[in-house]
């Protein structure tokens, strides 16, 4: 009998589920400032065996020197919300670097000495609000770079060293709300560049080469309030270039090359509140001037009233 009682209890505990256990990750061969990093908000020092799942809020790389990482190096890290990589010496990435990294909230590359980026580098972090990629050394990004980081609404790219932009670079970026491209060498924009992002709050592509604009650039960006476009090479501007920017509230065309202003520019422009033209070619423009028609405040010369009526000359060059 008691034989058969043991049969019967080593069976059942046979089929008993066995008590969950937590899954660990031996992390000690991964790059020295990122084992360690992981390590800091464990307290603990050991490295063969590493809940990763437990790892969530912010990995801080900042200022540690890097200049390389392994591919590895993340893995495992599903649950971390920012990842800062920014001020280091990074020149690379290697294309499945942040793979699994689904929660990801902010990543910050910047100031580092990028070159270039591989096209698959930000695959899977669809859910991803934040991405800056500022003050690197970018000349060229790839044309699907930014493929399906439909939750995106801040890009920074701005003190790279890009010249020209893919026309698809920023299809499908639907929630996007600040976009700055600033401080770059860009010389022309094409026409569809900014198709579809209607979300847009803050557009920046000052202190670029633009020499000029196609007339249909700004078509669709009903909602934004703010457009930076000085300190560039404009000579000319379209006259339907601004047309449908009904929320346009601040606009920013100083420190240009421009000489003359078609007559229509700025119909429509209601909502505008400043308008800055200062340090360009333009003379004898008053307030009374056609091309001002429905404004009725505007920063001229780095005056915030409408210029005097006695053919003033409101922007003249040096």
């Amino acid at each position: 009998m008691k034989a058969l009682l043991a049969t019967l209890l080593v069976a059942i505990v046979a089929v008993l589920p066995a008590k969950a256990q937590t899954a660990t990750t031996n992390i000690c061969e991964r790059t020295p400032q990122v084992r360690d990093a992981i390590l800091k908000p464990l307290a603990s020092n050991d490295c063969a065996a590493v809940d990763l799942a437990s790892v969530t809020g912010m990995l801080d790389l900042a200022n540690k020197g890097l200049t390389s990482l392994h591919a590895d190096d993340f893995d495992g890290l599903s649950s971390l919300r920012e990842l800062k990589l920014n001020n280091n010496r990074l020149t690379s990435l290697g294309e499945d670097l942040f793979d699994g990294l689904s929660g990801l909230a902010i990543l910050d590359l910047s100031n580092n000495q990028l070159t270039t980026l591989h096209e698959d580098l930000f695959d899977g972090l669809s859910g991803l609000p934040e991405l800056y990629l500022d003050n690197n050394q970018l000349t060229v990004l790839p044309e699907d770079l930014f493929d399906g980081l439909s939750g995106l609404a801040i890009l920074d790219l701005s003190n790279n060293q890009l010249t020209v932009l893919p026309e698809d670079l920023f299809d499908g970026l639907i929630g996007l709300a600040i976009l700055d491209l600033s401080n770059n060498q860009l010389t022309t924009l094409h026409e569809d560049l900014f198709d579809g992002l209607s979300g847009l709050k803050g557009l920046y592509l000052e202190h670029n080469r633009l020499t000029s604009l196609g007339e249909d650039l700004f078509d669709g960006l009903i909602g934004l309030p703010e457009l930076y476009l000085y300190n560039n090479q404009l000579t000319v501007l379209p006259e339907d270039l601004f047309d449908g920017l009904i929320g346009l509230k601040g606009l920013y065309l100083s420190n240009n090359q421009l000489t003359t202003l078609p007559e229509g520019l700025f119909d429509g422009l209601s909502s505008l509140e400043e308008l800055w033209l200062e340090d360009n070619h333009l003379v004898r423009l008053t307030k009374d001037d056609p091309v001002f028609d429905g404004l009725t405040t505007i920063e001229l010369g780095g005056q915030t009233e409408p210029p005097e009526t006695e053919g003033e000359v409101v922007n003249e060059g040096d």
